[in-house]
């Protein structure tokens, strides 16, 4: 629409394209006609002419400018949204966007670390006034030397606006980032889990330089990527709720690979004073043990195994209660290392199905958790081919009368076909699904 030398509102006059990339805005390189600033700077107008998408961009204008003299977002420098094309202008940042500089932050720890870190607290200035980004991707954090702003407000929510999205099976955004539930009606409902799920894709995406649709362990520290993981599960609710805790949980993350205090030592703290407090008063933090599980899951695999042999019995029927739930599955996937290691006795196989029946008989325990804690159990006893483990793990099936964590245990028993849970009797088991799956496996 613009060619170099014209001149938008009498007021600025067009030396270059910088970018025509945006879904509906193209960027400008432009001169002040008149006080110029001391920066450089970029006009952004809406090329669309439908009214939805010019709605869209007064919004972000409109959003953008209530932040006015906020050093985490994009400054306005001006703005004129009765223009044909609506614009504004911004500062111009030569050093270009986060995904510009993906080799270094790949590269150097310490940058990898800080760049994370603010761009969670760029996120935060959103948060605290509740709103929420909804389409959190490198190319939309800005590099200003040794800060970075957030920009690129267009699908931004804006609490009691008349132009926000009104159709809520709709979704906008950028594929390889969504959520799971902006594609089922979600993104009009986006929340702080939503944005944190795009955090988590984003972090992924700047540490690998691979395609964020899928996320591969392959090249990544663990506790970093026990993080992305975290950030992108699939059910809101096992994400992150605050970016205060997923900042949390960086910081920790980092100390293990700095070799700053933190680590296993504090793990094992943390380990001491819950088991202290259950000793001495029969009681528990609910805080403290959720820390735990979540330091946990931080160390390397090597130091995990190690403080799994120090959990005591007593902790197994805290962590199967209520308020565990949500992180009990990312425990369960530090114990199957433990077990998967086969470093211990073969007497200790007894202690690690007394343990998993511990999680086993919890009534707060999801049934395909159940599960899970059933086949470590009975992977430990097959292993170190332990008959008192064995008897534990028969135990648990036998005990069972409901068919519905029936089911989840005959799929257990027909991949253990090749084990000694082929030879429990079907007529001694409760439940008939259980009964069918030992049949089937004697037939073959």
């Amino acid at each position: 629409m613009f060619d170099v030398g014209d001149i938008i509102d009498d007021a600025y006059i067009v030396t270059g394209l910088c970018s025509d990339q945006g879904g509906m805005g193209i960027i400008l390189y432009v001169d002040a006609a008149e006080a110029p600033p001391d920066f450089p700077l970029v006009l952004k107008y809406c090329r669309a002419e439908e009214e939805e998408p010019l709605k869209r961009f007064r919004r972000e204008v409109r959003l953008l400018a209530s932040f006015k003299g906020n050093s985490k977002v994009v400054q306005i420098y001006d703005y004129n949204l009765d223009y044909d094309p609506p614009y504004f202008l911004m500062k111009y940042y030569p050093d270009g966007d986060l995904l510009r500089n993906a080799d270094l932050i790949q590269s150097d720890i310490d940058v990898q670390e800080n760049m994370i870190i603010k761009i969670i607290d760029c996120i935060q200035e959103l948060h605290s006034r509740n709103k929420y980004h909804r389409d959190i991707k490198p190319q939309n954090f800005l590099v200003d030397g040794e800060e970075i702003v957030v920009s690129d407000f267009g699908l931004t929510t804006e609490f009691g606006s008349h132009t926000a999205f009104t159709r809520s099976s709709a979704y906008w955004g950028t594929y390889g980032y969504l959520p799971p539930e902006f594609l089922s009606g979600g993104f009009k409902h986006a929340n702080a889990a939503s944005d944190i799920f795009m955090i988590g894709k984003t972090i992924y995406n700047l540490v690998t330089k691979r395609d964020p649709q899928y996320l591969v362990s392959d090249g990544i520290k663990s506790p970093i990527f026990h993080v992305i993981e975290r950030c992108c599960s699939i059910t809101k609710e096992h994400r992150y709720q605050t970016l205060s805790d997923l900042k949390q949980s960086l910081v920790s993350a980092y100390d293990v690979l700095s070799g700053r205090l933190g680590g296993i030592a504090k793990v094992k703290q943390l380990l001491s004073s819950i088991e202290d407090r259950l000793e001495q008063k029969g009681k528990y933090r609910t805080a403290d043990v959720l820390e735990f599980i979540e330091q946990l899951s931080l160390l390397d695999e090597k130091d995990q195994i190690k403080i799994c042999f120090e959990i005591p019995k007593r902790m197994f029927s805290v962590m199967r209660q209520a308020p565990f739930v949500g992180v009990l599955e990312t425990f369960l996937s530090v114990y199957e290392r433990h077990v998967e290691s086969r470093d211990y006795s073969w007497s200790y196989a007894e202690h690690i199905s007394s343990n998993m029946q511990a999680i086993f008989l919890g009534t707060d325990v999801p049934l395909n958790l159940k599960a899970i804690a059933l086949n470590l159990a009975i992977n430990a006893a097959e292993y170190m081919n332990r008959f008192a483990a064995m008897d534990t793990c028969t135990s648990m099936i036998k005990s069972i009368t409901d068919d519905e964590i029936g089911l989840q245990v005959a799929s257990v028993i027909i991949n253990q076909r090749d084990g000694f849970v082929a030879n429990i009797e079907p007529s001694e088991c409760n439940c008939e699904s259980i009964k069918k799956a030992l049949r089937n496996i004697r037939n073959d």
